[in-house]
C-alpha cells in the first residue's frame, strides 16, 4: 500500500446525471497553490477526459459550470495535463479500490474535493465518509441550481459564484462562497481575498473554503481570456 498514489474511491452512476465516472483521490501533490494535500479527481470512467470535453459529456462531473472548456469556459484546469495523467494511471490499474485499510492514510492528510470535477457529482456518502476521515478538506460546488443537486455537499464546499447577487444569496443563506472578479475592488465587505494571492499562503496552510468563508480570488489561469470575453460576471 505504502507504493501506490491513490485509490479508487468511488465508480457508478454520476449523481448529476447518471453517467459511469470515478472519483479517484491522489494522496500526495505537487500543487505550487494548494500544496501537498490529496486532490479528488471526478471523472467519466467510459471516456478520457479531453474526449469528454471535445464531445461536450462533462456534465457528468461539471454540471451546469459555466466555466466549462466544453463551452468555451476560463476552467483553469489543464484537463490535458494532471486528470490525463490520473486517467490514464486508472486504467492502467495502478489505483486498487478502496478500503479501510487506507483510512490510516487518509486521516493524516487534508484533501481538496475535486482538483477536476464537482464533488456534487460524488455520493454524499462517499464525501461525507472522506471529510469525516481527512484532517481537514476544502472543496466548491457550481451545483446549487443543478435539479439534482444534494444540498448536503454544502457542508463540505464553497458556492461558487459567478456575480455579486449570487455571492449576497450564498452569504444570506449562512454559505461560504468562492468568487472570481476582474477587479479588487469588486470585492463585497464580506468577501476575503484568497490568502494565496495576497499572501503567498499555500491552500494546506489555509483552509478557509471549507463552505464557511466568502472568498474572492483575480481571474486567473491560461484561460482567462475566456472569462473577459465571455462576460460572465455581468450575467446576473
Amino acid at each position: 500500500m505504502a507504493k501506490i498514489n491513490g485509490v479508487e474511491l468511488y465508480r457508478g452512476p454520476s449523481v448529476l446525471d447518471g453517467s459511469p465516472i470515478i472519483a479517484v483521490l491522489i494522496f500526495r501533490s505537487l500543487n505550487d497553490k494548494t500544496g501537498d494535500i490529496m486532490q479528488l479527481h471526478i471523472m467519466r470512467s467510459d471516456l478520457h477526459p479531453l474526449e469528454a470535453s471535445k464531445r461536450k459529456l462533462d456534465a457528468a462531473i461539471c454540471g451546469t459550470c459555466p466555466h466549462r472548456h466544453s463551452l468555451g469556459g476560463a476552467c483553469y484546469v489543464n484537463i490535458g495535463q494532471g486528470p490525463a495523467m490520473v486517467y490514464k494511471s486508472w486504467v492502467a490499474g495502478k489505483y486498487p479500490a478502496y478500503s479501510a485499510e487506507h483510512d490510516k492514510r487518509i486521516a493524516s492528510r487534508k484533501v481538496r474535493l475535486g482538483a477536476y470535477g464537482d464533488p456534487a457529482a460524488v455520493p454524499y456518502s462517499v464525501l461525507k465518509k472522506l471529510t469525516d476521515t481527512a484532517l481537514a478538506f476544502t472543496g466548491y460546488t457550481h451545483q446549487l441550481k443543478h435539479k439534482n443537486f444534494d444540498s448536503r455537499v454544502l457542508q463540505f464546499c464553497q458556492v461558487s459564484t459567478d456575480t455579486a447577487k449570487q455571492t449576497k444569496q450564498a452569504h444570506a443563506a449562512g454559505n461560504g462562497s468562492y468568487r472570481i472578479v476582474t477587479d479588487k475592488a469588486q470585492a463585497l465587505p464580506f468577501e476575503t481575498e484568497c490568502l494565496a494571492d495576497s499572501h503567498g499562503l499555500e491552500c494546506r496552510d489555509c483552509m478557509k473554503c471549507d463552505g464557511s468563508s466568502n472568498i474572492f480570488i483575480l481571474v486567473h489561469g491560461s484561460r482567462k481570456a475566456n472569462f473577459l470575453n465571455n462576460n460572465i460576471i455581468a450575467r446576473g
